[in-house]
């Protein structure tokens, strides 16, 4: 967390009779890395990126600042990572439900690019719930580790969408739609689906989820027995998760680091973090880069999950509803 007395920065410059206020962190300015775990004798660097609430690049809007999206963030960090050859390896603390397919997907993508092209490993370790989107990311490391008691799984796609087609009759509203195209208004929450409305749709989230099984059996080795069992959309417990072929390990993020400095070849490495604003008090569990932004709540309520009545947009996601 940024202390009080940088909390508030305001920075007022003169130009052509304007002024401008600053107030907050700029997440323009460079990065800082910080050293969290300090190794005895280090010949490499860990640095432990956060991927924490939904899966999605939607920034935190406030009074007077907005702090970059998910996706934004890590990205920012991996492009930092990749240019310092310090740092041999990157761990990823995960604390996720899932989310959006399409940024999973970019997740995943990006995450397998990074690794091709810079050559250093990416260890994940989960925390309380790393399932669906964010097993999906996941599926790119070179090693997946959760707690004992971390839900994993969720292997699956749903997709939500309101219908207030009931309640329109019930005040007295009628909403007219002139479309082109059969399917141009499937979904519309101001009508009935139709059973050619339900089939098409469940097509189009079939679809989705034969990209995610395909994924999850190519990069696990899972037999088609083992498939048939993680389709089911389950969440595992850390030994069984293990035991179903979703992850590679049981432990704790304090020997995470450690085991991704191994995997990366090297044997002592201090773990690092990206901050805007440096903390002498930082440890494995403060948090990252965000600068004292908040990340999105893993509760169902308070994180937008239950569309038109708490904002969640309509669409398809790799989610888990707790």
């Amino acid at each position: 967390m940024l202390k009080k007395a940088s909390v508030l920065l305001v920075s007022i410059s003169l130009l052509s009779g304007c002024a401008t206020i600053k107030l907050g962190p700029s997440y323009d300015d460079p990065l800082k890395q910080q050293v969290v775990a300090k190794a005895k004798a280090a010949d490499g660097k860990v640095l432990m990126i956060p991927i924490e609430g939904l899966i999605a690049n939607e920034g935190s809007k406030g009074l007077l600042s907005q702090s970059p999206g998910l996706l934004d963030k890590v990205m920012m960090q991996l492009r930092e990572a990749e240019r310092d050859d310090s740092i041999q390896a990157v761990l990823l603390k995960v604390n996720s439900p899932g989310g959006g397919v399409t940024t999973s997907d970019i997740f995943y993508h990006e995450l397998k690019a990074f690794k091709a092209r810079s050559g250093k490993k990416v260890y994940v370790q989960m925390m309380d719930v790393g399932a669906s989107g964010a097993y999906y990311l996941a599926l790119a490391a070179d090693h997946i580790q959760v707690h004992p008691t971390t839900l994993t799984g969720s292997v699956g796609v749903i997709t939500l969408l309101p219908n207030v087609s009931g309640l329109n009759e019930k005040i007295g509203v009628e909403v007219k739609t002139y479309k082109t195209g059969e399917n141009k208004d499937t979904g519309s929450p101001f009508r009935e689906t139709t059973q050619a409305d339900d089939v098409y749709l469940q097509t189009l989230v079939d679809e989705m989820a034969q990209r995610f099984y395909a994924l999850v059996q190519q990069q696990r080795g899972l037999s088609d027995s083992k498939m048939n069992e993680i389709k089911q959309a389950k969440v595992y417990l850390g030994e069984e998760a293990v035991m179903a072929g979703l992850v590679d390990s049981v432990g704790y993020l304090s020997d995470a680091s450690e085991q991704a400095c191994a995997l990366a070849g090297k044997t002592q490495c201090d773990l690092v973090t990206y901050r805007f604003e440096a903390n002498a008090n930082a440890n494995v569990y403060s948090p990252n880069m965000q600068a004292g932004a908040q990340a999105p709540a893993l509760n169902l309520i308070q994180s937008n999950l239950l569309s038109p009545l708490t904002e969640l947009r309509p669409g398809s996601y790799y989610l888990y509803l707790q």
